[in-house]
């Protein structure tokens, strides 16, 4: 069995997971969506900002949504799109709102969105145990998370209990870059002070939690709970696991 120095994990449907029946629901064109759009309409709204209609609102949402999301996932260099720059592109949408106000703007409908997914993260204590073992193996442990609003994000580890237990906690937003790309594993071994080859990294999503580390020599197990297939042409991760608990046994612990 090989040795690791280090374990880094994955956050969102890893160490904690969205369940997507506690997103705002809301009724549009006769048909139910899971959106975070009204709560961020009725912010801007209570707040007095100047709105069109609410399905108009979405639409628009929408649109902007798809656009700053469509250029990021097709960067080649991998940059991530803070949360904010999304959120000011949509205000530049509401030609209503006065240029002086749509900063305002930005942050009032970011704030109410954000707080929908906070609200809609779960979290298996469990998860904890495990993470307290691999600490008292003296294991130092990362993190390592795409996420375009880091605020956001480290609120959340912070309430699930599981900071104190991180020597490193990287988000994409504050690092500029997504997951898969190479310099985010380079970093987290650097800051482990280990040999990428040392660090074991955990994570659910094949592209970003199996590719990426494999692109430095770092050994994966991909978190794959659903049975997916290897997609077609991959490199299979180190190990397949269906429980993150399944981590100790790959430490030997």
């Amino acid at each position: 069995m090989a040795s690791y120095r280090a374990v880094a994990f994955d956050l969102f449907d890893t160490l904690v997971d969205f369940d997507i029946s506690l997103f705002p629901v809301v009724e549009i064109d006769g048909r139910e969506e899971k959106t975070t759009s009204r709560a961020a309409y009725d912010a801007l709204y209570d707040g007095g900002f100047l709105v069109p209609n609410y399905p108009a609102f979405h639409q628009l949402w929408l649109q902007n949504s798809k656009e700053v999301w469509g250029e990021r996932n097709s960067d080649p260099e991998l940059k991530e799109v803070r949360s904010i720059v999304r959120f000011r592109l949509l205000m530049d949408l509401l030609v209503a709102i006065p240029a002086q106000d749509r900063e305002r703007a930005a942050l009032t409908a970011l704030n109410a969105h954000m707080y929908g997914i906070e609200n809609s993260v779960v979290f298996d204590t469990d998860r904890l145990d495990v993470l307290g073992k691999i600490k008292d193996a003296d294991l130092p442990i990362a993190l390592l998370s795409n996420f375009d609003h880091a605020p956001t994000a480290r609120r959340i580890i912070d309430k699930m209990g599981i900071t104190p237990y991180m020597d490193s906690i990287l988000i994409s937003e504050d690092e500029g870059f997504r997951k898969p790309a190479s310099s985010l594993f380079l970093k987290v071994a650097e800051e482990l002070d280990v040999a990428p080859g040392e660090v074991l990294f955990v994570g659910d999503t094949f592209d970003a939690d199996v590719t990426g580390p494999q692109s430095v020599g770092m050994p994966c197990a991909w978190l794959n709970r659903k049975g997916a297939p290897v997609p077609e042409g991959c490199r299979p991760p180190d190990f397949e696991i269906e429980d993150i608990r399944d981590t100790l046994s790959i430490l030997g612990l």
